[in-house]
C-alpha cells in the first residue's frame, strides 16, 4: 500500500481566508459599535462572509481536482455546491 499524496493547497488559498477574516472582523466589530441600519447591514456582511469563505474554498478545490484529472473528487465539491444552492433557494421561498 502506499503512503497517501497530500496536494499543496490551490494558489491564493490563504490570502483569500486571510481577507475574509478580516473583512468579516471588521464588519462583526462596526455591527457591534453602530446602531440601526448600519448595525443590520453590517451584521449582514459579516454572516455572508463567514458564509461565502468556505464555499469558495470547495470551489476552488473542485476547479483544481478538476484540472489535475480527479473527477470523483471534483464532481463531490460541485454537487456539495449543489445542495447549498439548492438549499438556500429553498430557504429563499
Amino acid at each position: 500500500m502506499s503512503a497517501p499524496v497530500i496536494d499543496a493547497p490551490p494558489p491564493g488559498l490563504w490570502l483569500l481566508l486571510r481577507v475574509a477574516t478580516v473583512v468579516a472582523l471588521c464588519a462583526a466589530v462596526a455591527g457591534t459599535v453602530t446602531s440601526g441600519r448600519w448595525s443590520s447591514a453590517f451584521g449582514g456582511i459579516a454572516v455572508a462572509v463567514i458564509v461565502a469563505a468556505p464555499l469558495l474554498r470547495v470551489a476552488m478545490f473542485g476547479v483544481r481536482w478538476l484540472r489535475i484529472g480527479d473527477r470523483r473528487y471534483a464532481a463531490a465539491a460541485f454537487v456539495l455546491l449543489l445542495v447549498t444552492a439548492v438549499g438556500a433557494a429553498l430557504a429563499l421561498l
